[in-house]
């Protein structure tokens, strides 16, 4: 009984689910300390910024190498190299002495947690279809936003009482567990290998590329999620610096904006069944950048209203998590049979992208809510281009 518990699907899906936030926790157990090491690494907020930017640039570039490689060597090893990779470069983070350091330390990071960004799609394809895909990529995305509620408060109060570094200490903890898990607990569960073929890596990820479902949904992954690094690159630095709250209230902000995400997540999971999932992907962009224009003019008349932030915040994670299950389900009906290439090259595009768009608006330097409105109109501009283009203005 007990061998038939451990390799049953749900089992080994709960697996996954215990590793899936560790992308995000990695983004955000950290954040509420970012005015702190500025200070301790005695360096600037760009480049303390920088160390999310690089992240997510190697985060994408990651799930591209382990997307692909997982077809032919298998899920369990490629998300074993993750992780131990990801443990490794936690420690070199809490070891950092300097600005450079910490940055290259957590491009590395990036590269390990980008296994289990990309693997947690493809092994729900390899467990599940239809229906019982897409709820499990809501469960996926609902757990994905467990880490911006939690970690934040966490790293808040880790920070508080034991300094900036003790957040990467618990990462690699984090790291250390889920080897465990993977080498004790998780089988192998890609049923269809295929060789390891360069040429034919590079051909099938054009075919992936130029379907326009699959750049449509990932583009609006992409900017949705952006909106929620938005407030984790820029939110601290308001919070803490201009208006002079501290880091724990801050994780407590993060907290809110991550129950948002989830309840999002939590409500598609009903509207899957009674909405047709083309008229709300529409009318959600549409609305992304009717909120952004709309905060624009608003941050001038309330530059540091924390109350215009978090609502706004909230509407931008309200419908990332809400979108997902969605826009998943829309990406990999057309290639069933090459769930880690679509993983890969969706992986390569949505996080390489909100990676070269958050360094442009680390240069931003935060006076008020001002800056910050200009993000989020940029990601409500981009979501309703990315929508426009998957339907082939089809919509009027």
């Amino acid at each position: 009984m007990n061998k038939i518990f451990f390799n049953s699907n749900k089992f080994i899906f709960a697996i996954i689910l215990f590793m899936v936030p560790v992308s995000q926790a990695s983004i955000d157990i950290y954040s509420p300390s970012m005015p702190h090491i500025v200070n301790g690494l005695n360096t600037t907020e760009s480049k303390v910024q920088l160390t999310i930017s690089l992240f997510l640039l190697s985060l994408g570039v990651g799930q591209y190498l382990y997307g692909a490689i997982s077809d032919s060597i298998g899920r369990k090893k490629s998300l074993l190299i993750g992780m131990f990779l990801f443990t490794i470069s936690s420690l070199a983070c809490y070891y950092s002495t300097n600005i450079e350091i910490l940055i290259l330390a957590r491009f590395f990071q990036g590269l390990g947690a980008a296994s289990i960004a990309v693997l947690s799609k493809a092994v729900s394809v390899d467990l599940y279809d239809g229906i019982a895909l897409m709820k499990a990529s809501a469960w996926v995305g609902l757990i994905w936003g467990v880490a911006p509620i939690v970690a934040p408060v966490i790293g808040g109060y880790l920070d508080e009482f034991g300094g900036w570094r003790l957040s990467f200490l618990v990462l690699a903890i984090y790291g250390f567990i889920s080897c465990l898990f993977i080498i004790l607990f998780m089988p192998e569960t890609n049923k269809k290998f295929q060789k390891f073929n360069f040429n034919y890596i590079l051909k099938t990820s054009f075919i992936i590329l130029k379907n326009k479902d699959f750049m449509g949904s990932t583009l609006i992954i992409a900017t949705t999620n952006l909106g929620l690094f938005v407030f984790t690159l820029m939110a601290p630095f308001l919070i803490q610096n201009i208006l002079g709250k501290s880091q724990i209230f801050f994780g407590y902000m993060a907290l809110v904006i991550g129950s948002i995400y989830i309840l999002g997540a939590f409500l598609s999971n009903y509207a899957i069944r009674n909405f047709e999932s083309d008229k709300i992907i529409n009318l959600v962009s549409k609305m992304l950048l009717l909120i952004g224009i709309i905060m624009v003019f608003v941050s001038f008349l309330f530059p540091k209203s924390i109350w215009v932030l978090m609502l706004t915040s909230s509407l931008f994670a309200f419908s990332s998590g809400f979108l997902y299950p969605f826009l998943v389900g829309r990406m990999f009906a057309p290639f069933q049979n090459i769930a880690g290439m679509v993983s890969a090259n969706y992986g390569i595009v949505s996080y390489t992208f909100s990676g070269i768009i958050s360094i442009v608006i680390s240069c931003l330097k935060i006076t008020s809510l001002i800056e910050i409105s200009y993000a989020y109109c940029l990601v409500g501009i981009i979501t309703y281009l990315s929508m426009r283009f998957m339907f082939k203005f089809s919509f009027k």
